[in-house]
């Protein structure tokens, strides 16, 4: 008589993307990304089992893919049975365990259980990186950004930042402008920052130049970012140009205004500079009271690029040749004082005309005057000067006995002017 002991037993390994990952991390795997498990069951008993069936803990369905070379549904002794799951990779780290159970069935009906479980794992890869640039210590990502004196130094800065969940190697900045920054490395581990630079000098007007870093996870494509920084390069400067009645005297002698008429000395400003200026002053060197007049457009008193002030001061014309200085003064956007100044003149006309004469030599100017015996010849004499400050133009001399009187000499310079000194 016979009997035959039944040892059950079965075996499963799975794997994730082909790799038997019994322990963390397994493979990595960017998040997205297909993963396929493979479950391996073998009969590692004595008897033939039935029922063979093949779960898994993350609630993946494993199908039967091949190994039942006979078809019977039964897991012989020499038959490797495969079944597949799959999903779709998420981030950080995962683990799944697949089981199997089966049956052998004895002579009299009954059933002598088998089973076995594995572990499996992989990395759902989440590449990331940033890049924030500031410009001299300012994030400044819209214009204007932070105001530089042309000429300046200007430092970039490029906080590198990896914000991922793996490591990145090949790490590089460039700058739109600049070209490739320095960097002190080219890895970054899992949240590790870095800090790259680049300097230069401030040029005039809105600067923008934008920062892009890239690296390279061990999986994947490689992850990028980018940030823009703005500066404006200031370049200050005022003009200042007066005017006397109306007339830009910048030399001698200007227009030339009677002694005792009003004067209006006009102060225009303008900002010649690219960046708006405060605390605009006019003042006159020879203490005129100034005064505003017009020209802040919007209001903000504040001597915008596109506008000029107009400032005023009058007077009253004194005698002789008068000139007086224009200064402005305002201060720039970084604190810089900034000034300019015009000179204007005019000349101050006191007039008057001194005529005398004489008959016959002698300055008669009360009777009797010479003697001349009657029909004698007599000729009178008339000595026009300019007593005044100022030339005396359409010199006529008239008699009021109706003598014809000519021009002798005098005008030694031929302007037809009685100049001053003539």
């Amino acid at each position: 008589s016979h009997y035959f002991g039944v040892v059950a037993g079965i075996d499963i390994e799975k794997s994730t993307n082909g790799v038997d990952a019994d322990v963390a991390p397994g493979p990595s795997i960017p998040v997205g990304d297909p993963v396929t498990w493979s479950y391996v069951v073998t009969n590692t008993g004595n008897a033939p089992l039935i029922g063979v069936v093949v779960t898994d803990d993350m609630g993946v369905s494993p199908v039967y893919v091949s190994g039942d070379t006979n078809g019977d549904a039964v897991l012989d002794l020499d038959e490797v049975w495969v079944f597949e799951a799959s999903g779709t990779a998420v981030a950080g780290q995962s683990a799944n365990t697949g089981s199997v159970s089966g049956s052998v069935e004895l002579t009299d009906g009954g059933l002598v259980p088998a089973s076995d479980s594995d572990l499996s794992h992989y990395f759902g890869v989440v590449a990331g990186i940033d890049i924030e640039k500031s410009t001299n210590g300012v994030d400044a990502d819209v214009a204007p950004g932070p105001s530089i004196a042309v000429g300046d130094p200007v430092t970039w800065s490029y906080v590198v930042t990896n914000t991922g969940n793996v490591q990145l190697t090949g790490v590089s900045v460039v700058d739109s402008v600049l070209g490739a920054v320095s960097c002190p490395q080219d890895v970054l581990a899992v949240g590790e920052s870095m800090t790259c630079t680049a300097t230069g000098t401030a040029t005039a007007g809105q600067y923008q130049n934008t920062g892009s870093v890239t690296g390279s996870p061990a999986v994947g494509g490689d992850v990028s970012d980018s940030d823009d920084s703005h500066y404006f390069g200031v370049a200050s400067s005022i003009d200042i140009e007066k005017s006397t009645n109306g007339v830009d005297a910048d030399v001698a002698p200007g227009p030339f205004v009677a002694v005792g008429d009003p004067v209006t000395w006009t102060y225009v400003v303008t900002n010649t500079g690219n960046a708006p200026l405060s605390s605009i002053i006019v003042v006159d060197d020879q203490g005129v009271a100034v005064s505003y007049v017009s020209g802040d457009t919007n209001g903000d008193g504040l001597l915008d690029v596109d506008e000029s002030w107009v400032f005023e001061a009058s007077g009253t014309a004194v005698a002789g040749q008068y000139a007086n200085l224009g200064v402005a003064l305002g201060t720039d956007v970084l604190g810089q004082g900034y000034s300019a100044n015009d000179l204007s003149h005019y000349f101050g006309v006191v007039s008057s005309i001194d005529i005398e004469k004489s008959t016959n030599g002698v300055d008669a100017d009360v009777a009797p005057g010479p003697f001349v015996a009657v029909g004698d010849p007599v000729t009178w004499t008339y000595v026009v000067t300019n007593t005044g400050n100022a030339p005396l133009s359409s010199i006529i001399v008239v008699d009021d006995q109706g003598v014809a009187v000519s021009y002798v000499s005098g005008d030694t310079n031929g302007d037809g002017l009685l100049d001053v000194d003539e």
